[in-house]
């Protein structure tokens, strides 16, 4: 009795903690392997994740200055991920804001594995598509071209370039987002 009792608890215990659990209890069923060690915090927010399960944070760029950034993506999980540009400017309810005067910036975002382009990205931030949650007061930007599924065994070049419209400040934070029992 006294073993089937510890038994359950475990189960329980395992059950409740997603995959922050993995890390005290074991591996997570669907990825065993899950090694990120490439650039930025990368996090697992669990089997339980509807959407989103996976998120890699690889920091702030300052959009108002010409600039090139490389991060180097090592052990990503092989689930579609979307590379967004995250600001701070609330999310309009359709289409991209009429007040935001930064609009003509022009980002360039390529992915690369070795030689190989993954895909490439050049855009005025008035042509990213804007997503998120109404009323939020961050809004994540990205086009159909930012989306890829990566190979688990490979590791991939994100460069993100900016070309400035004007010289006033403007953060973006450069995110990750992929996986999850909803996600396609």
């Amino acid at each position: 009795m006294k073993k089937l009792l510890l038994s359950t608890s475990a189960a329980v215990l395992l059950v409740g903690c997603g995959n922050n659990g993995a890390k005290k209890f074991g591996l997570d069923i669907e990825y065993p392997d899950l090694n990120y060690t490439g650039d930025g915090s990368f996090n697992d927010n669990g089997r339980r994740s509807g959407i989103n399960r996976f998120v890699l944070d690889l920091g702030s760029v300052d959009l108002s200055d010409d600039s090139s950034h490389i991060y180097d993506l090592k052990g990503l999980p092989d689930v579609k991920f979307i590379c967004y540009l995250r600001l701070d400017h609330p999310l309009p309810l359709q289409g991209s804001p009429k007040e935001f005067k930064r609009d003509k910036t022009v980002v360039e975002m390529k992915l690369v594995d070795g030689e190989s382009a993954i895909f490439s990205e050049s855009a005025q931030l008035k042509d990213w598509i804007w997503s998120g949650t109404v009323g939020a007061l961050k809004s994540d930007l990205y086009t159909s071209q930012t989306v890829f599924t990566p190979d688990k065994t490979k590791t991939y070049k994100l460069t993100v370039k900016t070309a400035v419209a004007n010289s006033e400040s403007l953060k973006v934070e450069i995110i990750l987002m992929g996986g999850g029992w909803k996600a396609p």
